[in-house]
C-alpha cells in the first residue's frame, strides 16, 4: 500500500509534466524563406498585370490576353498566359504564330515560347474567327531581378490569292467521257 502511495505523486508530477506546453524553436527551412519571396513576386506581378489586354497587331490581328501569371515554384518559374487570337485582317489567315516571350532587365529575349493558331482541318480563319490557347514561358530566374518583363508577339500568314496559270489551261472541248456505271457484286444464288 506505501509503495501506491509513493507512486501517485510521482505520476502527477510526471502527467504535469507532459501537459505543460514548452516552445521549441525550429529553426527556418531555406526553402520557406525562397517560397515566401517567390509568394511576393508573384502578388507584384498580379498588381503589375491585370487582364484583359487587347493587343492589336496591323495586318496579323488582335492579341486579347486574357489571363497572365507568375506560376510554378522556387527553381522553376514560369510566365502563364491564358489568351485568344482574333483575325482582324482584310484577308483569311492560314495560320498565326503567337509568342510569348520573357525579357531580362536589359530587354533581352531569355525564353520564349509559341502557339500556332490554326484550324485542324484545312480551312483558313476567317476575318472575325477566334483562336484561343495557353502558354507557359520559363523565367530562369530572372523574375527576380528588377525591371524583368514580358511580352507577345503574334505574325500571321494570309490566304494568298490564287494566281493565273500562265499559259492558262486550255478550256475543254466540249466532249465528256459517259459515267462510269459500277455493278452489283451478288452471287447468282442469293
Amino acid at each position: 500500500m506505501t509503495s501506491l502511495r509513493s507512486l501517485t505523486p510521482v505520476a502527477l508530477l510526471l502527467a504535469a509534466a507532459c501537459a505543460t506546453p514548452v516552445a521549441i524553436a525550429h529553426p527556418e527551412h531555406a526553402s520557406l524563406a525562397e517560397l515566401r519571396a517567390f509568394q511576393v513576386d508573384q502578388q507584384v506581378f498580379r498588381e503589375q498585370n491585370i487582364p484583359p489586354m487587347q493587343l492589336d497587331f496591323p495586318g496579323h490581328g488582335r492579341v486579347t490576353v486574357r489571363e497572365i501569371s507568375l506560376d510554378g515554384y522556387p527553381g522553376n518559374t514560369y510566365v502563364r498566359c491564358r489568351f485568344t487570337y482574333q483575325n482582324r485582317t482584310e484577308k483569311p489567315v492560314v495560320q498565326a504564330w503567337i509568342v510569348l516571350d520573357v525579357l531580362d532587365p536589359e530587354g533581352r529575349v531569355v525564353a520564349s515560347q509559341a502557339s500556332v493558331a490554326i484550324v485542324p482541318v484545312p480551312i483558313a480563319l476567317q476575318r472575325g474567327s477566334n483562336f484561343a490557347d495557353e502558354l507557359r514561358t520559363q523565367t530562369y530566374g530572372v523574375h527576380q531581378k528588377p525591371g524583368w518583363s514580358w511580352r507577345i508577339r503574334c505574325i500571321a500568314q494570309l490566304e494568298q490569292d490564287e494566281e493565273p496559270l500562265d499559259p492558262p489551261a486550255p478550256e475543254p472541248n466540249g466532249f465528256q467521257p459517259p459515267p462510269m456505271t459500277i455493278k452489283p457484286r451478288i452471287s447468282p444464288n442469293g
